[in-house]
């Protein structure tokens, strides 16, 4: 069945609204997709994949383990052990005879347009918290950011209520076809250190070092927080558009330092499951907009690869993770007990994931000499 097939009318979201939504019209997209979760979470009209992992969701552990000062939220999730599995971006082998499920999608799994049909959001199975979206291209085309940035600025503006995510090819992705991700805001931890860290408040020995002051737009990076970082708050649309395709051709520049590292594709490597050589770096993302103060907040964490070395052990010492935008958040996540307990009791063993797979200090002082040299004025 196509996207259009699938997609359930204003008509069929009405009992899904709350009694004050009820009242209010018209119907807006974040009405539409708070009722989508909530017919999609319906245990007699729902989305079988995720009432079943609505149901094992139920028995995930969760502990805050603090990492060189810094909280981070571990979880042993067994709804997330697809995503974390995932050899979208890192095998060849049967990959012509596998479907793409977002263009293929799953039995009984519906959702609603937006963006003029050009996107289908969609309930996300795979559980970090309740009420998470995949926002699919309804074409199939690249896992890319370049080109579809402003895309992503457009549905943040849509969405209000949610934080918009990207994971990049080589970053987390777990599927070629260009897609978002998206969950309530300020749910995962590395949200909350975020806005406390804005406010002027501790977050362990974190820090934040500005970068660039300018009217519209203030670029900070975050120090000793265990992974490169950066936010941008920005007031204008169209300067944020313009830093972030200066922080990409910047990013290119220094990517092109990751060569001969092991298990790590050399930058610029041909990906098979996109058909293409590597063009845009990897990185993962988060966007939200306050419709209160018509700003922006855009957190960027560039990356060398989303496997860490102890996911390529063979050994009794191999954990299985993928570092993409809910690690970068804070929220580190496993499919096993064996593997939640020992990075409880190993906390340096996070802080190793999270070096393995985030740029080097080098090439982040590189970066933000270059980023550095940003003048706010568009250049095409």
């Amino acid at each position: 069945m196509t996207h259009k097939e699938r997609r359930l009318t204003d008509a069929e979201l009405a009992g899904y609204q709350t009694e004050t939504e009820a009242v209010q019209s018209p119907m807006d997209d974040n009405r539409r997709v708070r009722a989508l979760i909530r017919q999609q979470s319906d245990l007699n009209a729902g989305y079988p994949r995720l009432l079943r992992n609505l149901e094992a969701y139920r028995n995930i552990s969760f502990s805050e383990v603090v990492v060189d000062t810094v909280p981070v939220q571990l979880m042993c999730n067994q709804t997330r052990l697809q995503s974390l599995t995932s050899e979208t971006f890192e095998k060849t082998a049967n990959r012509k005879s596998q479907a793409c499920f977002l263009c293929h999608l799953d039995i009984g799994q519906r959702g609603v347009s937006i963006m003029d049909e050009n996107f289908f959001v969609l309930t996300n199975p795979g559980i970090t918290f309740p009420g998470d979206l995949t926002i699919a291209a309804t074409v199939h085309q690249p896992q890319m950011i370049v080109g579809h940035f402003s895309e992503m600025i457009r549905i943040a503006r849509l969405l209000t209520d949610f934080s918009i995510f990207f994971n990049g090819a080589l970053a987390g992705a777990s599927s070629p076809h260009l897609h978002f991700q998206a969950g309530f805001k300020n749910m995962l931890i590395g949200e909350t250190q975020i806005q406390s860290l804005l406010a002027g408040e501790k977050v362990g020995d974190a820090r934040l070092d500005p970068i660039i002051r300018q009217p519209e737009i203030d670029v900070f990076s975050i120090e000793n927080y265990l992974r490169t970082s950066y936010l941008i708050y920005a007031t204008s649309e169209q300067t944020l558009v313009t830093f972030f395709n200066h922080f990409i051709n910047a990013f290119v520049m220094v990517s092109r330092q990751i060569v001969r590292n092991p298990n790590v594709p050399d930058f610029g490597s041909y990906i098979d499951s996109l058909k293409m050589t590597e063009s845009e770096p990897r990185m993962n993302l988060m966007l939200k907009f306050d419709p209160e103060s018509g700003k922006y907040l855009l957190a960027i964490f560039p990356k060398r690869f989303n496997r860490p070395s102890c996911y390529f052990r063979n050994d009794d010492q191999k954990l299985v993770l993928g570092m993409a935008i809910k690690e970068a958040l804070g929220n580190v996540i496993t499919g096993n007990q064996n593997d939640y307990h020992r990075l409880i009791d190993r906390p340096e063993l996070i802080a190793k994931a999270y070096s393995d797979t985030s740029i080097t200090e080098e090439m982040a002082r590189d970066l933000n000499d270059r980023l550095r040299t940003f003048s706010g004025e568009s250049h095409g």
